[in-house]
This record gives C-alpha cells, sequence and structure tokens, in this order.
C-alpha cells in the first residue's frame, strides 16, 4: 500500500529551542527557558490561533488517512519554505501539496480530502 505525501507550507513559531547550538548559549547564559517562552508570547495572536487551527486539521486528517498519508511540515519562511513558495508559486498560506503534484491553499478540509483521495485511489488504496 501506498503512502500519499502530503507537505503543509505555513508560517509557524519559530523558537531558539530547535537550535542545539542555540540551546547551549542561552543555558550557559542562565537564561534557559525564558528565552523561549518570551519568543512564543510575542507572536501576534492571529498566528498562534492559525497554528492551532492547523494543528487541529492535520490532526483530523492523520486520524482519518491514519499510514495512508505522511504529513510533513514547512515552514514558509525557511530557505526550504522560500523554495517551495516559488516552486508552487505559493502567495497565501496554509498551503497543502498533494504528492509534489497538487496544491490546495485554505482551510477547506473537504477540498484537502478530495486530492488525497484523488491519488489514494490512483495508487489503489
Amino acid at each position: 500500500m501506498k503512502t500519499i505525501s502530503l507537505e503543509v507550507v505555513s508560517n509557524f513559531l519559530t523558537t531558539y529551542s530547535h537550535c542545539s547550538r542555540c540551546e547551549v548559549i542561552f543555558r550557559e547564559s542562565g537564561l534557559g527557558k525564558e528565552a523561549n517562552k518570551g519568543d512564543i508570547q510575542d507572536y501576534p495572536a492571529e498566528l498562534k490561533e492559525e497554528i492551532i487551527k492547523l494543528s487541529d486539521r492535520l490532526g483530523e486528517l492523520k486520524q482519518l488517512y491514519k499510514h495512508r498519508i505522511e504529513i510533513r511540515l514547512t515552514d514558509a519562511q525557511s530557505p526550504r519554505g522560500i523554495y517551495k513558495s516559488l516552486i508552487h508559486r505559493l502567495r497565501q498560506y496554509p498551503a497543502f501539496i498533494i504528492e509534489k503534484k497538487d496544491v490546495y491553499i485554505g482551510w477547506d478540509r473537504e477540498k484537502i480530502e478530495e486530492l488525497v483521495d484523488k491519488y489514494l485511489r490512483a495508487a489503489g488504496s
């Protein structure tokens, strides 16, 4: 059974906790968790709400498709995100890229499922 790839390009909250070098610097300087807490608090409420909405949507898709779908998250502001935005001409987010071919921008769960189902049918799953 083939797994369908779903790449999500969107804006994400960025903290220094993902960078091992930054973590060492913050820990040794005594800043530690305080730096990360400030990072998240500084983001606009709209972006935080969007992240929660996206998380819920991806949870629903993962529950529906279980092992038949592989979800990859890409920050739109990362080098990979910029590359994906150029290649697929993305100007709004979230963008859902199914099997590196079809792109859907927006929140319509039914449209995303329709595209995933199309590839599952083609793969015979």
